[in-house]
């Protein structure tokens, strides 16, 4: 195995051994006494040991000793997984150590942020305005916390400190000797490095909005997402279009997240229906009419007309009927197909057909719409992904996909050809696996009509 490969291999073999030991000794007794009588093992130590390491992981790198520098960073970072662990386990959490854990954190990323993006001499680097900007909001957003009355961690404060280590580890693996540099492009860094941003505002914004203002916010950005869609159809880039239906999907996910947690304002569900009719109507909606129209042989434009109307009519059809149904079904279950799975359903179909030249192509795209807008209107009941199947998770492995799933969408936005066909396949993969494997069955039915459903983080 080359020497990058190695160091994969060691970090990871660290991060399960941190993970089996800590989880280990701090559920037995005799440990958790022991550690509560080492200070340099409370959770508020190791914060404390951990913030001039960033520093020493930029002196090691500047001596050029990368091999070190990346085993030294990612041991650091690994370490805040267990002061986490020994926290909750062996009961020493403190206010304190809300402060001082997002701290240390910082103190290890933002001095090789900034190495990245001050050294003009690496072949792929990071924006300084954006590392710049990702400083300032990450540090208000850590002040946030002696005002805020929400101090802790949310699942974006997690994927971004996740995000920032996956993306600075990439840059320097990329600078390895044996690694091949084309393998990592600017533009990849670049838009990881804006998602970064993105989330670190996200971290701050949910930590001081008022609560009732939650839900709006995200269906707002779900519009957003659907307005800058329709746009880029327009500019013939479909792909990225489908990125940006993809992302208000989990806009959408959020927003109802929120609102059953933290309430609404009162025409919360209405703004809800406008921003869906947007992305997963008018932007899915132009999608399908684009590529059956122009970019289908078989099919006439007339005809493609006739699909995206009948498309855009069973959505909001199926809009309506979600505010005032007209079949009572247990808590957590949808009269007939979502309008998210529809549209990534559609969506991916008619971008999968795309990549074959051949006139049945269009033909199966287009009977796949119409199935897919049949399957709204129908009366099939489908469980909620946000209320049944996505409290279900661990929460550690929705972190994971929530960062598996950005860091696809980035390599989407940067790379062309296999890496737009592997995201298309993806998509069209899990919206056939929601169509079917979400249906719920009677015996389902019958438990959720008994029980209250409990939403969890």
């Amino acid at each position: 195995m080359t020497c990058s490969v190695w160091l994969v291999v060691i970090i990871l073999g660290m991060l399960v051994a941190e993970r089996v030991t800590s989880i280990v000794a701090t559920k037995n007794p005799v440990c958790q006494e022991w550690i509560r009588k080492m200070p340099f093992l409370h959770p508020n130590g190791i914060s404390l040991i951990r913030m001039p390491m960033g520093v020493v992981t930029v002196v090691l790198l500047a001596m050029g000793d990368l091999k070190i520098a990346i085993l030294w960073f990612g041991f650091w970072m690994i370490s805040d997984l267990t002061d986490g662990t020994i926290a909750r386990n062996c009961n020493l959490k403190t206010k304190m150590g809300e402060w001082l854990d997002p701290l240390s954190d910082k103190f290890m990323y933002f001095p090789v942020l900034l190495f990245f993006a001050l050294n003009k001499d690496l072949a792929v680097s990071l924006p300084l305005w954006c590392v710049l900007a990702f400083i300032v909001v990450d540090t208000v957003g850590q002040f946030s916390r002696l005002f805020a009355k929400k101090k802790a961690a949310n699942l974006f404060g997690k994927a971004k400190t996740a995000l920032v280590t996956i993306l600075l580890a990439t840059i320097a693996f990329a600078h390895m000797s044996d690694v091949d540099a084309t393998l990592l492009r600017q533009p990849m860094v670049t838009f990881m490095a804006y998602s970064c941003l993105i989330l670190a505002f996200l971290s701050f914004y949910c930590k001081i909005i008022p609560d009732e203002w939650y839900a709006n916010t995200f269906t707002l950005a779900n519009f957003l997402c659907g307005c800058c869609g329709i746009y880029l159809v327009f500019r013939h880039r479909y792909v990225a279009s489908f990125v940006m239906i993809f992302i208000g999907q989990f806009f959408d996910l959020f927003d109802g997240r929120l609102a059953r947690k933290f309430g609404s304002t009162k025409r919360g569900a209405f703004f809800d229906d406008i921003a869906d009719a947007t992305s997963f109507g008018l932007a899915t909606g132009y999608l399908i009419f684009q590529a059956l129209a122009f970019d289908e042989e078989v099919i006439t434009i007339w005809i493609a007309i006739l699909i995206t109307f009948f498309y855009v009519g069973c959505l909001l059809y199926r809009l309506y009927r979600f505010l005032k149904p007209t079949k009572k079904l247990p808590p957590g279950i949808f009269q007939g197909l979502p309008s998210p799975a529809a549209a990534l359903l559609a969506g991916s179909t008619v971008l999968a057909c795309l990549q074959f030249q051949n006139n049945m192509s269009g033909i199966i795209s287009a009977i796949v719409v119409i199935v897919g807008s049949l399957l709204m209107i129908s009366n099939i009941p489908y469980q909620h992904f946000g209320k049944i199947l996505w409290p279900q998770m661990p929460r550690f492995f929705k972190t994971l996909i929530f960062i598996l799933l950005i860091i696809l969408v980035n390599i989407t936005l940067s790379y062309h050809a296999h890496w737009e066909q592997a995201f298309i396949t993806f998509c069209l993969f899990i919206a056939l696996l929601y169509v079917f494997g979400a249906v719920a069955s009677p015996k389902k039915m019958s438990q959720l009509g008994k029980i209250k459903i409990e939403n969890k983080n």
